[in-house]
């Protein structure tokens, strides 16, 4: 692509690609909705190659601006997270100094405990990823098994705390980071996924 992008949008997809691309092995009482396909090439195993794209997926959400707001963030109240493709509809920052203008997009594709994603702005896609994901209560853990760019991110590629809890619902994948609570410095945020 040759563009150069924002350290601070980096640092806000960054999360989002790990929570959805790299899961985790799920214990007894999870709360994903069916078995992980795991092992599969390009899904959210390990075994993509250096360089390559982490799967193929078209995005096909529509470009959002992020809003911002002070106050507390809220906490998210668990649910079954529901297999599905799902789009970023909106992205809350929590007490920043300068909200983000840049219109951003997002597609994650849920199956089991897989994430996958692409995300980019507008239209322009600018990278992807695979996660596992494990959760407990309203919290989740994230590993990230593939990330890929399509620009040079050297320049802003710091990741989130562990505060991360979500709620789900049959259509909505809710996402909260609370940075501040862990004193990591990324912004505090709320992304909101809905099920196509």
């Amino acid at each position: 692509m040759g563009q150069r992008l924002r350290p601070g949008w980096v640092r806000r997809c960054l999360p989002v690609l790990a929570c959805a691309a790299g899961l985790m092995s799920l214990g007894c009482g999870s709360a994903l909705s069916s078995p992980d396909g795991g092992g599969q090439p390009g899904m959210c195993s390990a075994d993509v190659p250096a360089g390559q794209p982490c799967n193929t997926l078209a995005n096909v959400g529509t470009a959002i601006t992020p809003t911002c707001v002070t106050g507390t963030m809220p906490a998210g109240a668990g649910g079954t997270i529901v297999d599905g493709t799902y789009v970023l509809t909106a992205q809350t920052y929590y007490n920043v100094p300068a909200c983000p203008t840049a219109p951003i997009s997002e597609t994650v594709v849920i199956a089991g405990s897989c994430f996958q994603v692409v995300f980019g702005f507008g239209d322009v896609v600018a990278g992807n990823g695979s996660t596992r994901v494990s959760v407990q209560g309203n919290s989740y853990t994230q590993t990230s098994t593939c990330t890929h760019f399509d620009f040079d991110a050297s320049a802003g590629t710091s990741s989130d705390g562990p505060g991360k809890t979500y709620t789900a619902t049959a259509t909505m994948f809710t996402l909260f980071t609370n940075n501040s609570a862990v004193g990591n410095d990324n912004p505090d945020r709320v992304e909101v996924l809905t099920r196509q």
